[in-house]
């Protein structure tokens, strides 16, 4: 395949709303049979008696796990074009040790506060209420302590994946993973029944019956036989080459700024050295991470225009969406301030040369806020002397 079956298409905007609204109804609808809408249920994960919970979202990240890196091992999929949330370690560390505190105390984690909720259940909707508390709680002290900010930045690693990190073939590591889960779950029922046995069991879900361990042990070794073939398989080459880029001149693009066309987007990628004011309306984009999400939301028909300091960009990243017009800026920022900031200087006097002095200088003014300079347009002088003196008639001879 040339492409991967990521991102999903659909019909229009509304069809991909409907299509969420129905995906989330199911997820709901599925944690609330397992009895995830009640606080006592997950609250038992912490106290060792009931670790439904663990196996549930174990089970959940395998079979999503297994099922990408397959299709992508096999050149059904290109995880290259997937969102990956970035990491923020310290961020991510201190607010995942929050998260864990309050889901003792309120017995639900965001999700599940939302299913709780809308199962009627009151801790459900206290619980919900109180996210939205925090967060704006959490706002207001980014403006009070300006050190929260850099907590909230701290650790940046962008989109990091363990294969990556531990230099590990991403087939073989979710080997691994699958076969430390299985592991896990046999261990996580042993110690639920011997912590079972001082508390009163909460049982919410399904009851259990003679053949859920044969599925259970089905579905382990179903992952492991495609964790198996994906680690055999041999992919075919998903990379997207670069993409070309056209140029623009600064003066039209110094135009289309003017009139204020709607679809263009300006991405300043000068080095972080580099602090001289850019273009005006253009966004300073300082990792590829930070392009993919402006050009993500641009919109088909986004008209791209990109420049550095000297105008040495010739192809747009693989890693861009495809099917946007992609240009470079002529000169860079330095062909800006020659062509468009500085007003021309005139080296002749023709009519066409004058009109295009007159034009660049208005577009100087423009950006620049000084007034067009009447002697870059004035009307050639008259040289001294040039005239033809009329000659007399001879009166003789």
């Amino acid at each position: 395949m040339t492409e991967a079956i990521f991102p999903l298409l659909f019909g229009s905007e509304e069809l991909r709303l409907l299509t969420a609204i129905g995906l989330g109804f199911l997820f709901g609808f599925t944690l609330e049979r397992a009895g995830f809408g009640n606080a006592r249920k997950l609250a038992a994960q912490f106290y060792l008696h009931d670790m439904t919970v663990f196996k549930v979202m174990f089970t959940a990240i395998l079979v999503a796990m297994v099922g990408l890196y397959s299709f992508s091992a096999i050149g059904l999929l290109d995880m290259s074009r997937m969102w990956i949330n970035p990491t923020f370690m310290w961020a991510q560390v201190i607010g995942g040790f929050m998260l864990g505190a309050g889901f003792i105390m309120s017995g639900l984690c965001p999700g599940t506060s939302v299913v709780s909720a809308a199962s009627g259940r009151w801790d459900g909707l206290m619980t919900f209420g109180g996210i939205f508390v925090g967060s704006f709680l959490f706002a207001v002290f980014m403006d009070w302590f300006p050190a929260l900010g850099s907590l909230y930045s701290g650790g940046s690693m962008g989109e990091s994946v363990l294969p990556a990190l531990l230099h590990v073939p991403a087939p073989v590591f979710v080997l691994g993973v699958v076969i430390m889960a299985g592991a896990a779950f046999v261990g996580a029922e042993k110690v639920e029944r011997i912590f079972r046995q001082r508390h009163e069991p909460v049982e919410l879900g399904p009851k259990q019956t003679p053949r859920t361990a044969r599925y259970k042990f089905a579905i382990a070794g179903a992952l492991v036989v495609v964790a198996l073939v994906a680690t055999g398989a041999t992919a075919p080459s998903l990379e997207r080459p670069a993409q070309p880029m056209g140029e623009v001149a600064p003066l039209d693009l110094a135009q289309e700024i003017i009139v204020g066309n709607p679809n263009l987007v300006i991405l300043d990628l000068r080095s972080e050295n580099d602090s001289a004011p850019g273009i005006p309306g253009s966004t300073r984009i300082t990792s590829d991470f930070a392009a993919q999400q402006l050009l993500n939301s641009a919109g088909s028909a986004a008209r791209v225009v990109v420049y550095d300091e000297t105008g040495s960009l010739e192809l747009a990243p693989a890693t861009w969406p495809a099917g946007l017009a992609y240009y470079s800026l002529v000169g860079g920022l330095q062909g800006w301030k020659t062509d468009v900031v500085t007003p021309a200087e005139p080296s002749g006097y023709g009519t066409a040369e004058r009109e295009f002095i007159l034009w660049q200088n208005q577009i100087a003014g423009f950006f620049s806020g000084a007034a067009v300079r009447p002697s870059a347009v004035a009307a050639p002088p008259v040289v001294a002397g040039g005239a033809k003196k009329k000659k007399k008639k001879s009166m003789g001879c």
